[in-house]
C-alpha cells in the first residue's frame, strides 16, 4: 500500500540497493530472480523432453519384437526344410532337393483276341474254292491273302484240278488269328475231265488287323 492508501503496482520487493522498485509507465514487469516455483512448475518444464524419450522406446520396442518375429519365422522354414532332406536320406540314402515324382499308372493291357468268325471263315472258303472249281482268277485272287496273290499262275493242285470240294470239321482255337483246316477234294484229271480220286489238302485261314479274312496258303496233302 502506498503512503496515500492506494495499492501501488509492482512486485514490492527490493533492488540491489535496499530501495523499492516503482513501475514504470504503470506497467507490470515481472522479475523472477530469486523467486521461488513450484514442483509441479518444474516439473512442466521437462515433458516435452519425456514425451520424445517415450516414442523412442515405444519404435525401439516394436523395431525389436518385428524382428524377433521374423527371426522366428526363419528358424522355422530351416527346420522344416532340414527335417525334410533328413527323411530323404533316410529313404532313399541320399538326401535330395529335387520333387518327389509318383510313379507312372501302368498301362492298361491289350485286350484279348476276339474270337475268329466261323461264318466269316466259311465264306473265305467258298469263294477261294469255288473260284478254284471255275477257273475265276479274279475271284481267286480276291479270295487269297494280299501278300501271296503274286503266287497264284493257275488252278491245278498236284497237277489235278478241283471238281468239287468238302470243308472238313474244325474247330477254332483261342487268342489266335490264324489257323489250318482240312478240305476234302475231289480231283478232275486236265487231260481227260475224268474225275481222279479223293485228296485232303491243309489251307491257312486268316483275319487280318482290319477284320479281313483270307484264305492264305496251300499247305499240302494229307
Amino acid at each position: 500500500m502506498g503512503t496515500d492508501g492506494t495499492a501501488r503496482h509492482g512486485n514490492g520487493r527490493n533492488g540491489r540497493n535496499g530501495e523499492k522498485r516503482e513501475p514504470t509507465g504503470g506497467t507490470v514487469h515481472n522479475d523472477f530472480r530469486g523467486a521461488h516455483f513450484t514442483h509441479s512448475q518444474v516439473q512442466g518444464s521437462g515433458i516435452t523432453n519425456v514425451t520424445r524419450t517415450a516414442r523412442w522406446r515405444a519404435y525401439l520396442v516394436g523395431g525389436l519384437a518385428a524382428t524377433v518375429a521374423v527371426l522366428v519365422v526363419v528358424i522355422t522354414w530351416l527346420h522344416g526344410e532340414v527335417s525334410s532332406r533328413d527323411a530323404n536320406a533316410g529313404a532313399g540314402g541320399v538326401a535330395s532337393s529335387a520333387p518327389v515324382l509318383s510313379p507312372s499308372p501302368t498301362p492298361p493291357s491289350p485286350p484279348a483276341s476276339a474270337p475268329l468268325d466261323r461264318r466269316a471263315v466259311d465264306r473265305a472258303f467258298r469263294e477261294y474254292l469255288d473260284a478254284l472249281v471255275s477257273h475265276d482268277m479274279t475271284a481267286l485272287r480276291r479270295a487269297t491273302c494280299p501278300r501271296l496273290r503274286a503266287t497264284l499262275l493257275g488252278f491245278a493242285l498236284n497237277n489235278y484240278y478241283v471238281a468239287r470240294w468238302k470243308v472238313l470239321p474244325y474247330s477254332i482255337p483261342d487268342a489266335t488269328d490264324r489257323f489250318s483246316v482240312d478240305v476234302l477234294i475231289t480231283q478232275r484229271d486236265p487231260g481227260t475231265g475224268q474225275l481222279a480220286g479223293d485228296v485232303t489238302y491243309q489251307w491257312m485261314a486268316e483275319r487280318d488287323t482290319d477284320g479281313n479274312y483270307w484264305i492264305c496258303g496251300w499247305l499240302n496233302e494229307r
